[in-house]
């Protein structure tokens, strides 16, 4: 069988494109929510890598999707980066001085929300990336109907039917610790009553037993 051998410039070349067009992609700020369920709640893990080859991203706001009026929202801790809020609205995350992501890096910000929409299947975040430069990067773009993706994509959590996620597991906990609890109040009730019926059976056995011995008395 003959062997084709590729000239090794050609296949560095091949190799030098492939990078190229998978850099973009994996170059986005996107959201992972494994546990993102209709009406439970979700930590929001956003990351972002550094796409400029010059400056650092400094500052990361996340708006929140409009309706979904989340009664909780929480941010983690993240040592050299401090956090604003506007209630209902966004989060900012921004770096102090001297800390920021590096060109080549990424790093990866949390948000813990809740509950979730029960009445959408999908929940969009538009993002927006500083950089040291004084530069932004808007991450706010729709993915159309195609799925064709387009440049700057706004990071997007689809979430699980409340059956199949962890939304309806609390509720369902809840009646399980119930029903437990009648169980023991009912069975603690019903062995005392056992426990009372015996010990006057004893008794009413004994006292029967007594008469027995002691016979009719003689008049």
């Amino acid at each position: 069988m003959n062997k084709l051998v590729l000239p090794s410039g050609m296949l560095a070349g091949a190799a030098a494109l492939v990078l190229a067009t998978a850099a973009p992609a994996s170059a986005h700020v996107g959201v992972d929510a494994p546990d993102a369920a209709k009406g439970g709640w979700a930590t929001l893990s956003f990351r972002v890598p550094t796409e400029s080859d010059t400056a650092s991203t400094t500052a990361l706001t996340v708006a929140f999707p409009e309706g979904a009026d989340f009664e909780y929202v929480a941010t983690k801790t993240k040592p050299g980066w401090t956090v604003s809020k506007v209630e209902g609205t966004s989060v900012t995350w921004t770096a102090e001085k001297g800390t920021g992501i590096a060109p080549g890096e990424f790093d990866v910000f949390d948000l813990r929300v809740g509950p979730l929409p029960t009445d959408v299947d999908t929940l969009t975040f538009p993002a927006t990336q500083t950089y040291s430069d004084g530069t932004t990067a808007a991450w706010d773009q729709p993915t159309p109907e195609s799925g064709e993706e387009p440049d700057r994509p706004a990071p997007v959590v689809a979430l699980a039917d409340a059956e199949d996620g962890h939304g309806a597991h609390g509720a369902t906990d809840a009646e399980t610790d119930d029903d437990a609890a009648e169980s023991e109040d009912s069975g603690g009730v019903d062995g005392w009553l056992v426990g009372g019926i015996a010990v006057l059976a004893l008794a009413v056995g004994a006292l029967v037993a007594s008469l027995v011995r002691r016979g009719p008395r003689s008049r």
